[in-house]
């Protein structure tokens, strides 16, 4: 890879279990996930060779277009040349202009194209051969091009690594034997030239596969951080969705965004949160809203008939349903209070017939109650108030987040329910007010029935039923089916189907009426008349009867709609919502089929990386993920921004020591070479053997194992962590390479031309004369392969260092060693007779070729502008993976802020454990649990609203009274942080009224034993006076007088969540009864205790008063005590 070995791609699996070394990490000999992504791959792949094979054609055709420069350049007469370099220029144009005209191709075509490049190139390279006189062709000819042609098959052409190899191994066997075969001139040591080229094949083709692998690795690594990253970035969008979804699951809209925004802040700068005086407070006024309470009359009774999951699953069967209705009735549920449903109308956004909604919505709970009473004959009924006025809407405290309304109108609205009538319709006169004044209303009487009205001078009125007489409050039904209408074209225009209003029997309702589907028949209940016990075939239980609506499942927007500023934006569904069960499904897809929705929806993730992934790629845009560079500069490739090059910079690579024994490697077959065919003088000797002490002392320090001493040991971890040690080690061993690959050059003695017979002599590598002088520009060419195999040198100093080594050369051949060139020349010209005196003859004869001189520029040419153009895009890549690298962690990172901030959420809204039910894979469905025993404590502050809460001018109609209340449960809150009171869970907050439980933990889920019974009672009354002490520290801080008045209980009770539109975690049973009349029945400033709980914490030395009696609704009489005003 560029960047250096990192942690293997989580996409990667290697094929067997183990140890790779580094240099085949990361991709070499692994296999992907899946075939999908490996055909992934193969696309990215061969679309990031499509711009190499461009580049490749341009530096052909620049290489085509110097050859015609030098032709015309010396006036040569051999139009055959011309016309060759020509053809190959033009076809490489044509080529070019193709590729870029269809920018699109195939696997298989690309792979076609690049083996005619292949084949094109090999065509240049033989149609030499082919002009070249028979007498003028020796075994060497063309090497340097053979070289350049085998390096860029492995580096620049879209081909595997099979094809590639075969084709450098092709390459090199038809030209050394075609070459040796048909060369008729000067074979002298045929055998030393043969090994010679055999080597120089070798060190190109070992050179491009070392290239080739260590690509191939950086390009898998790339495509699958790539892919990584574009996973990562969906799964951000859908965590950011299942965050903002979560919230407003439980909150409307204004104050989701609000806490979000908090949360967010908080985390990033957490300094700001310390230094605020007060705790935030989310909380607004709202003027003309209409508050219902509805409450389940002979609840009790209908639970004792069912067990905890049965239980569970009416009240959210019931209350789901309550939820369809009040969405349909514009209205939104605020909370449910054990068997109380309660729900306003006008809030968030205000509206204009928030009254008339209000009733049509009470109309539907008390028909709904009505159809479970007459099919299940349990006496159940609805009792519900509504009352009109001003509310202050929002949150309070720091734990378990829900959306509450508080104001002496919500008051008077529980009154109401309290001492109204069931079946019917208890409304007050702030109500009649914003009613259409035909609608028909009956005195109420409430204040006979309730002490708080009659106090208040409340005057009551009671709705007459539009469907007991359709006759009468006609103006009622009228409004029904006007609103049924405005929801239907909101559905309309939001192409969308309608919601529960519709007359779609698969949702059981006709314009707002249930309808019972028992046995398949539909049983309606319409304009007053009901399902009556003679209509039904066997009698059912409540369960029974309840199980066959439409169910709804928690934290899932069922089929039913919301108000405007509930619903998330643009209306999707989180894909993570889905995968932790957080997600809108139809009761018909519950069970089984909701959970098998699930798992594909998690395939469906992989799914839409890899089309995302594909689009991009079978874009070919050049914006795409992995060829952004707006953060480099263009040229230099540097990063713009200083901080970002100096971690780049000061990234480890362990790689560099691969880099290091490749130059080696390369040197040691240079050195080979000069040995061979070269003359062997001790300037030849001397400098291989220098330059072989210090390549090999580079080698040995940068590849130091654990085994070596501890000095070697350092110098290697320096080479490695250190940029600038790399670059200089890296700069020093390619100009050693540069320089013995021609330093032979300057010691070569001149071969006398002028000679008669100099031409007649055999050659022999032992004189001092340079007979083949065309291997010093092989070995050029050769050495400057040294410098593309550090991949992660900066390409700059790659091209100058190129630069320098190929200008010397150059020079080198043209000027001051010109002879020894001119010399091999005159004698492939005049091989067995001395050159002519005739000046015009030699130049005619001369004329007759391009000079070796001049080919070897072309070559050394042909391989650097090659070599640029790999080197930069071979830093781009490392570049950019190194920056997806980076962008990828920051993401990480936020995504761990978005997965902590979630859980923060459900933890706010859920018990710990219950929340793992939900987040834990993928779970649907109810939650309910029985627990033996379990403590319940209420604690209340009478006083805050009897005495201190006042909507007035002067404390901003009552928020700033409200701000001293969330100051108060914020402390109670701050208070459950306590590493002791980790078994104490608070349930909600009811005005200013505080409930807790200590006990529901999955170890204590009914089994008839509660071994932690004892502690988790201990806890509660300890965190009884503690809550006492922070309202003692408050009074006495803020000069107030608040008092808390406390009941406890314990014993069997059923938890569970309940609510689609507005999960709420809750506890029912005769337990949270006892514990509440415990608290109303008990004294300011006493904590009232019952006494079978008395007899468990009076173990741990907890003091108690005498018992006493205490009147409890629906048990009688129970014995009570008061515990102790001092502590133990």
């Amino acid at each position: 890879m560029l960047n250096g070995p990192s942690q293997p791609p989580p996409n990667f699996i290697n094929s067997n279990s183990k140890v790779i070394p580094a240099w085949r990490q990361d991709g070499y000999k692994s296999k992907f996930e899946n075939d999908e992504i490996k055909r992934l791959y193969s696309q990215y792949f061969f679309k990031q060779k499509m711009e190499m094979v461009l580049q490749l054609l341009i530096v052909l055709a620049i290489n085509a277009f110097i050859l015609v420069i030098l032709y015309f350049a010396h006036e040569k007469e051999w139009p055959r040349l011309l016309i060759l370099v020509l053809v190959f220029f033009f076809i490489c144009i044509g080529m070019l202009f193709h590729l870029c005209k269809t920018r699109t191709h195939s696997m298989r075509s690309l792979e076609v194209i690049s083996v005619g490049i292949w084949l094109l190139q090999v065509g240049l390279l033989f149609a030499l051969l082919g002009i070249t006189p028979p007498e003028h062709r020796t075994p060497a000819d063309h090497t340097a091009l053979v070289v350049f042609i085998t390096f860029v098959t492995y580096t620049m052409l879209p081909l595997s690594l099979l094809p590639t190899v075969t084709l450098g191994i092709f390459l090199a066997l038809i030209h050394g034997l075609l070459f040796t075969l048909f060369s008729s001139k000067v074979k002298d040591h045929m055998t030393r030239q043969m090994v010679s080229n055999v080597l120089v094949y070798l060190c190109s083709n070992l050179c491009g596969l070392y290239h080739h692998h260590l690509s191939e690795i950086a390009h898998r690594r790339t495509f699958l951080e790539t892919r990584g990253y574009v996973k990562n970035q969906l799964e951000l969008g859908k965590q950011k969705e299942q965050q903002e979804s979560l919230l407003r699951s439980v909150l409307p809209d204004y104050i989701a965004k609000e806490m979000l925004k908090d949360i967010l802040t908080n985390n990033e700068q957490p300094h700001k949160r310390m230094n605020l005086q007060f705790h935030r407070i989310y909380i607004k006024k709202h003027d003309a809203v209409s508050i219902i309470f509805a409450d389940i009359v002979g609840f009790t009774k209908m639970a004792s008939l069912c067990t905890a999951g049965e239980l569970v699953k009416i009240l959210n069967t019931l209350f789901g349903r309550f939820d369809a209705l009040a969405a349909r009735n514009k209205c939104m549920r605020i909370k449910i209070l054990g068997d109380c449903y309660y729900c306003v109308s006008g809030l968030p956004d205000p509206s204009t017939d928030h009254a008339i909604c209000t009733v049509l919505m009470a109309f539907d709970m008390i028909t709904c109650i009505k159809e479970v009473r007459d099919n299940t004959r349990v006496n159940v009924n609805m009792r519900v108030g509504i009352n009109t006025g001003t509310v202050l809407c929002g949150v309070l405290g720091l734990r378990k987040w829900q959306y509450d309304v508080w104001s002496d109108s919500v008051t008077i609205a529980n009154h109401m329910e309290s001492g109204g009538v069931s079946g019917r319709v208890h409304i007050s006169a702030a109500t009649k007010s914003y009613l259409p004044t035909d609608v028909l209303l009956e005195p109420g009487k409430g204040e006979e029935r309730d002490k708080y009205l009659r106090e208040q001078n409340i005057t009551t009125y009671l709705v007459i039923n539009p469907e007991d007489n359709p006759n009468q409050n006609e103006t009622l039904l009228k409004y029904r089916k006007k609103i049924a209408e405005e929801r239907a074209q909101q559905a309309s225009e939001m192409s969308q189907p309608m919601p529960e209003d519709s007359s779609s029997e698969e949702h059981g309702q006709t314009n707002g009426v249930i309808k019972n589907k028992p046995n398949g028949k539909s049983k309606a209940i319409n304009s007053g008349r009901s399902s009556t016990a003679s209509e039904i075939d066997d009698e059912m239980t409540v369960h029974q009867f309840v199980g066959k609506w439409e169910s709804v499942t928690p934290f899932a927007a069922g089929p039913q709609d919301t108000t405007s500023s509930d619903k998330p934006a643009g209306g999707q569904t989180s894909m993570v919502m889905l995968q932790v069960g957080l997600f809108p499904m139809h009761a018909s897809i519950a069970g089984k089929k909701g959970r098998n929705k699930v798992l594909n929806q998690q395939l469906g993730l992989e799914q839409e990386v890899n089309d995302h992934m594909r689009k991009t790629i079978e874009d070919g845009r050049s914006e795409k993920l992995w060829q952004k560079s707006e953060h480099i500069h263009r040229i230099t490739l540097r990063f713009k921004s200083e901080a970002m090059e100096r971690d780049f910079q000061r990234l480890p690579d362990s790689m560099f020591k691969y880099y290091l024994a490749c130059a080696f490697l390369v040197f040691l077959f240079i050195g080979a070479i000069q040995l061979i065919i070269l003359p062997r003088e001790t300037i030849t000797i001397v400098s291989l053997l220098s330059a072989m002490i210090l390549l090999l002392m580079a080698v040995v320090i940068a590849m130091a194992s654990p085994n070596f001493c501890d000095c070697l040991r350092y110098l290697s971890n320096t080479v490695a962590d250190s940029y600038r040690v790399r670059i200089a080690l890296a700069v020093f061993t390619t100009l050693v390479v540069y320089t013995v690959a021609f330093i032979q050059l300057i010691s070569c003695k001149r071969e006398d031309s002028s000679s008669a017979n100099v031409h007649q002599k055999p050659r022999h590598p032992d004189d001092e004369t340079c007979h083949y002088p065309m291997y010093f520009f092989v070995s050029g060419t050769l050495a400057m392969l040294c410098s593309a195999v550090f991949l992660k040198l900066d390409h700059i100093i790659k091209d100058v260092l190129m630069l320098v080594a190929v200008t010397a050369y150059i020079i080198l051949m043209h000027i001051p060693y010109s002879d020894i060139f001119d010399s091999f020349d005159d004698h492939l010209l005049f091989p067995n007779t001395s050159v002519p005196s005739d000046s015009h003859t030699i130049k005619i004869e001369k004329q007759k070729i391009l000079k070796l001189k001049e080919f070897g520029t072309v070559y050394l040419l042909m391989l650097f502008i090659a070599l640029i153009v790999l080197g930069y895009e071979v830093e781009r890549t490392a570049r950019m993976d190194f920056m997806q690298g980076r962008h990828a962690a920051q993401k990480k990172d936020q995504m761990e802020d978005f997965k902590t901030n979630n859980g923060i959420l459900l933890r706010n809204l859920l018990p710990g454990h219950v929340a793992e039910h939900f987040m834990g894979c993928g779970k649907i469905g109810l939650y309910h649990d029985e627990y033996a025993n379990v403590g319940v404590m209420f604690a209340s502050i009478p006083n805050f609203f009897a005495e201190f809460y006042a909507e007035t001018d002067v404390n901003n109609n009552g928020i700033e009274c409200m701000r001293v209340l969330n100051e108060i449960i914020a402390d109670f809150d701050e208070l459950l942080e306590k590493y002791k009171f980790n078994c104490i869970e608070k349930i909600k907050t009811i005005g200013a009224t505080y409930m807790v439980a200590a006990g529901l933990t999955p170890q204590a889920v009914y089994d008839g034993t509660d071994t932690d019974l004892k502690s988790h009672l201990q806890s509660l009354c300890e965190f009884a006076y503690a809550m006492q002490d922070a309202v003692k520290r408050f009074n006495k801080h803020s000069f107030n007088n608040f008092q808390l008045r406390m009941g406890i209980n314990h014993g069997p009770l059923v938890a569970g969540v309940i609510g689609a539109t507005k999960p709420q975690y809750d506890i029912w049973g005769n337990t949270v009864n006892v514990a509440s009349r415990m608290e109303s029945t008990g004294k300011v400033g006493r904590i009232q205790i019952t006494e079978e709980t008395c007899q468990i914490v009076e173990q741990f030395g907890f003091k108690f008063d005498e018992p006493h009696m205490v009147q409890v609704k629906g048990k009688g009489q129970m014995k009570a005590r008061f515990l102790a005003e001092e502590r133990k």
